[in-house]
């Protein structure tokens, strides 16, 4: 697909500088842009409070979600497979997609650090 945008001058520039990334850059964009506007993630406030507290190693890797964010989860996979979801369920499927990315990201590093101990 192609898109033809209006930006400034400067925009340009500094895309123009990174323009083998545009497609990464504007995937990155729009979850900040999902998140942004988000007053919370709804069921997930306990996997970031317990992320900030920097857990040790094995504690992340023991990290799941909880029963029932893990049926909200499953319920919104099955409804977007049987219906298609709305767009206030779209976003929050991004929100729980986005938030999964970041626990695996922890799980790596903790994974990495164990094996290097």
């Amino acid at each position: 697909m192609q898109m033809t945008l209006d930006i400034s001058n400067e925009l340009a520039a500094r895309l123009h500088a990174e323009q083998a990334r545009l497609p990464q850059i504007f995937e990155l964009g729009l979850r900040e842009m999902d998140a942004e506007g988000a007053t919370g993630f709804k069921g997930l406030a306990d996997v970031l409070e317990f992320l900030a507290e920097l857990p040790s190693p094995e504690q992340i890797l023991a990290l799941c979600p909880s029963p029932s964010l893990q049926q909200e989860i499953e319920n919104l996979l099955e409804r977007s497979r049987a219906v298609g979801l709305c767009n206030e369920e779209e976003r929050q499927w991004r929100q729980y997609q986005y938030i999964e990315h970041l626990v695996r990201k922890a799980k790596i590093r903790a994974a990495t650090q164990l094996a290097q101990a």
